[in-house]
């Protein structure tokens, strides 16, 4: 019998060209016709579906069922997750991951010199701080150093662009799979367009010199790209053009506080624009003025260190404004989903990203609802992008990025074991359930053989 089932075997590996029936135990992509089936699963499809006993199938790196029931083809290769967890990739909607921000150049007028207020570029806009013919692909590099560090932290996807200048040109889409090419992990090329109050770095135009500056040069955009629009310029603006061409795409402005976040949104009324905000954190202190606005927010989650005031005279110099603000900004996601208002999360502006899992239970202390936490991550990033349908769920069609994990995803005892993005296998920390870290079942002909 042992004979027989070893020839059995060896018939199958030496005679079988048109399939792949044995997995290989390497962190490569996953090759063409396989297909994965994970079995026994507590399976989070969305935030508000669960499968407590489930089995998800993917194959070339979407998911193409996922259920309670699910008839799982006799080539797949099976996965037994004996009761762990499935969750969806977290989805970062503002990051400039693999995009390095410039060096600031001198102003001349610092050094005694003439402030410069023409631009130096033929063919582009006047201003050199609007630079709404930047493509995020052209400046991007793949980080792979970066790309675990957001791995370790749940992240599966990555929306990114250079974070410079008051009108920014567009973002890309970004899976964070280490091990394949960027014509398979960009995502969409053009996700949206940045605007900011912000000045450029590399420029060294003068104007705009202040907050007020800034939001009259963003208006005079708007208004000299209708005028162009109609034909009227006599010479080509490659930037205006650049701007015309991104007006479809999602508009996303970096306000950073409270009160820019009121700018931001009135230059949208002005012009019939809804932006998302990326707000700065202090949201809950105008919370009925913040939900006027009826924007969608991205909301960073980098609170404060707590101060050091074991010295009484250095304490004496922390302004109360800064204490209060450190005790209560944990407190502005439950205010913002207590009201209503929609947002997702960032890592934007953290130190570290271990930080972000940290901070974020810290939250949770103070109210936040972790059902919110996980629509902030996945469904409501996905809907700001308009990628629904391919990111952000486990539902059938949707790109193969989940977790797998001990427990409950923000349980503070729950461990990530791996990371799937496009199909493709990132371990986080080591399983001790078997058949996940190299040890898999095969199904043939409806029989099921152990293989390690």
């Amino acid at each position: 019998m042992r004979k027989t089932l070893l020839c059995f075997f060896s018939l199958i590996f030496f005679t079988a060209n048109s399939q792949e029936y044995f997995p290989v135990n390497t962190e490569v992509k996953t090759t063409e016709n396989t297909i994965y089936a994970f079995i026994n699963a507590k399976i989070q499809v969305t935030p508000s579906i669960f499968i407590e006993k489930g089995t998800l199938l993917i194959k070339d790196g979407k998911i193409i069922e996922v259920g309670s029931s699910v008839k799982i083809p006799s080539e797949s290769k099976i996965i037994d997750l004996n009761g762990n967890y499935m969750y969806p990739s977290f989805i970062d909607v503002y990051s400039d991951f693999g995009i390095e921000k410039p060096k600031a150049v001198p102003r001349s007028s610092f050094f005694g010199g003439k402030p410069q207020y023409d631009t130096e570029k033929d063919g582009y806009y006047w201003n050199d701080h609007i630079k709404a013919q930047t493509n995020a692909l052209s400046e991007f590099k793949f980080d792979n150093k970066r790309a675990k560090e957001l791995l370790s932290a749940g992240f599966g996807t990555v929306n990114t662009h250079l974070q410079d200048g008051i009108i920014r040109g567009n973002g890309i889409l970004v899976a964070l799979n280490p091990i394949t090419t960027n014509n398979y992990r960009i995502l969409d090329e053009k996700s949206a367009q940045y605007l900011s109050f912000s000045r450029s770095a590399l420029s060294k135009q003068a104007y705009p010199n202040s907050l007020m500056g800034s939001i009259a040069l963003i208006k005079q955009v708007y208004n000299d790209a209708d005028w162009y629009s109609k034909g009227l310029s006599k010479n080509k603006d490659l930037t205006l053009e650049a701007f015309l061409n991104n007006k479809n795409l999602v508009q996303i402005f970096e306000a950073n506080s409270k009160q820019n976040d009121f700018r931001a949104d009135k230059i949208g009324d002005e012009f019939g624009i809804q932006y998302i905000i990326l707000g700065g954190g202090d949201e809950y202190e105008n919370i009925e003025e913040i939900k006027a606005t009826k924007a969608t927010y991205i909301i960073p989650v980098n609170f404060k260190k707590a101060y050091d005031v074991s010295d009484p005279f250095l304490a004496s110099e922390i302004a109360l404004s800064d204490l209060r603000k450190w005790n209560q900004e944990p407190s502005n996601l439950h205010v913002l989903n207590k009201n209503g208002v929609p947002f997702s999360l960032t890592t934007h502006q953290l130190k570290s990203i271990s930080d972000f899992n940290k901070n974020l239970q810290k939250a949770f202390a103070y109210g936040f609802n972790k059902t919110e936490a996980l629509k902030a991550l996945t469904t409501v990033p996905a809907n700001i992008l308009g990628k629904s349908n391919e990111i952000g769920t486990l539902q059938k069609g949707s790109y193969a990025n989940f977790l797998i994990t001990s427990g409950e995803i923000f349980d503070k005892e729950t461990v990530i074991y791996e990371n799937w993005v496009l199909g493709s296998k990132n371990v986080i920390n080591n399983i001790n359930t078997k058949n996940i870290s190299g040890n898999y079942t095969l199904s043939l002909h409806n029989k099921t053989y152990n293989l390690t």
